[in-house]
């Protein structure tokens, strides 16, 4: 049975505490002060957008075109999306959740990388520039909490971000386990 009594973000925030620390340890993980360890922040979110992009929105897709460009910057390659992934049709307010809610995280490590490497952010900041801006996240959350009129797929939803999540953490481990380029 749905719970009326708390917004659908609500439920999406404490439904998936669980998965977004584990991002959140994971890619904050990242030593932006060094090129290397920027770079696998970069690699690993390629990958999860490069699986992803299927779903995306022209916004989104605008943030997944500057992470390349950042890629580029860095002589990096694009990295390949994961295989075996089963993507639905189109994205659901649960992937979009995760997708846009990661635009505040965004923000705070455009500044830690403009004070800790001033040089990589000239070189390469693209996908963390527009990613900072926060509209469509304000849009969404707006959108998610207001009144459901009944509307019973709140566990699917949150079944999607769950799985966005976990596909940021597949990417991570499938761009820095050992042997992994």
């Amino acid at each position: 049975m749905a719970d009326i009594t708390r917004s659908l973000r609500d439920r999406l925030r404490g439904e998936t505490a669980n998965a977004h620390a584990r991002v959140d340890a994971l890619f904050g993980s990242c030593d932006f002060a060094s090129e290397q360890g920027y770079a696998a922040f970069l690699l690993a979110q390629g990958t999860a957008w490069g699986t992803l992009r299927p779903l995306l929105n022209d916004v989104s897709i605008a943030r997944a075109d500057a992470l390349r460009r950042d890629l580029d910057g860095l002589d990096l390659s694009h990295p390949r999306p994961l295989d075996g992934v089963c993507l639905p049709t189109e994205a659901s307010p649960g992937h979009l959740y995760v997708l846009e809610g990661s635009r505040l995280g965004s923000a705070l490590l455009l500044r830690e990388l403009s004070a800790r490497a001033p040089a990589l952010l000239v070189k390469a900041s693209a996908y963390l520039t527009e990613s900072a801006k926060l509209e469509t996240w304000k849009q969404l959350c707006t959108g998610l909490q207001k009144g459901r009129d009944g509307c019973d797929n709140d566990s699917a939803i949150i079944n999607d971000a769950l799985f966005v999540f976990g596909l940021f953490e597949k990417a991570w481990w499938a761009t820095t386990a050992p042997g992994r380029t």
